[in-house]
């Protein structure tokens, strides 16, 4: 889950899909999430990076009900995500909506999150692209449609310091944008860790020196106590 930090309220969503690509040899996450931009809105989108590369998280979105009955943007998730992903209903300080939570996700599953939609538009796109062992995150967040009133933040929690951000850092690791209506943000943010897949060849190699040497240890071992122990001609002399 992100940081500690909880979303205390958000803004209506709507997901644009974009292309995935990977960049060897690192992925591409590409993940496309469109607001819903009527009435008065709150988004609150909180993603936390793991060092393996999976992303756990919460996104809010809301808006000001028109009566008793209205529930605000309804998020929805693909079946295949079920397991993964809870959607339940948000309502706070007058505003109702939908509150969409995830854990451990990889590139290729938030991708599908772009397939959660409400009913209007906007949009707001993040890309995190790994090349080495740096991970960028690239992105925009449209609320130019967006009526007056309405307030949107989106925080990103990476497993290592952040080196470079166009966004607010609130500690080290965490990197926040406060989003006005009216305005087209750029989101851009960067972090240096190893590599999850270099890291795991990493171990497996470690393992099969440690694997190798134990095997000398117990060859040399044997030859030791197999060794000819019966007297030479010389010591027989004596």
């Amino acid at each position: 889950m992100p940081d500690s930090s909880t979303p205390h309220y958000a803004t209506p969503i709507k997901a644009t899909r974009r292309r995935a690509a990977r960049i060897a040899p690192a992925a591409l996450l590409l993940v496309s999430l469109t607001l819903l931009l009527t009435g008065c809105l709150r988004t609150d989108i909180s993603l936390s990076i793991s060092e393996d590369d999976r992303v756990s998280g919460r996104i809010v979105v809301a808006q000001l009900a028109d009566d008793e009955e209205s529930l605000g943007p309804q998020l929805r998730v693909q079946d295949s995500l079920r397991t993964r992903v809870r959607v339940q209903p948000w309502a706070e300080d007058g505003y109702v909506g939908s509150d969409m939570v995830f854990n451990g996700l990889s590139f290729a599953d938030l991708r599908q999150l772009a397939l959660s939609t409400s009913d209007v538009p906007g949009n707001f796109d993040v890309r995190l692209v790994r090349s080495g062992s740096t991970v960028s995150l690239t992105g925009r967040a449209d609320l130019r449609n967006a009526p007056e009133g309405s307030d949107a933040r989106v925080s990103v929690t990476f497993p290592s310091n952040i080196a470079a951000t166009n966004g607010e850092k609130t500690s080290g690791r965490t990197v926040t944008w406060n989003l006005a209506p009216g305005e087209l943000t750029t989101l851009r943010a960067e972090a240096t860790y190893t590599d999850p897949n270099t890291r795991s060849f990493a171990g497996w190699a470690g393992f099969m020196i440690s694997l190798a040497v134990a095997a000398a240890v117990v060859v040399g071992a044997l030859a030791w106590f197999n060794r000819d122990r019966s007297p030479k001609p010389s010591e027989l002399m004596h």
